[in-house]
């Protein structure tokens, strides 16, 4: 079976949002197994056009 991570909570695991959910999402992204875990496209775009609109990070660190 595959898992493809939503945008939120990847968001999340990214420091966007309350510190309860930021440490859920990473605690739920630790205890997946990497290869198992799909990113599709739309996924990464709308978390680089959260990261640099509302997390008003830059482009180059948002890349990253």
């Amino acid at each position: 079976m595959r898992i493809a991570l939503d945008t939120n909570i990847l968001a999340y695991a990214e420091s966007v949002g309350d510190a309860r959910r930021c440490a859920g999402a990473i605690r739920l992204i630790e205890k997946l197994p990497a290869e198992l875990v799909l990113l599709p496209a739309q996924i990464l775009g709308e978390l680089f056009r959260v990261l640099t609109g509302k997390a008003k990070r830059e482009v180059l660190h948002a890349r990253q």
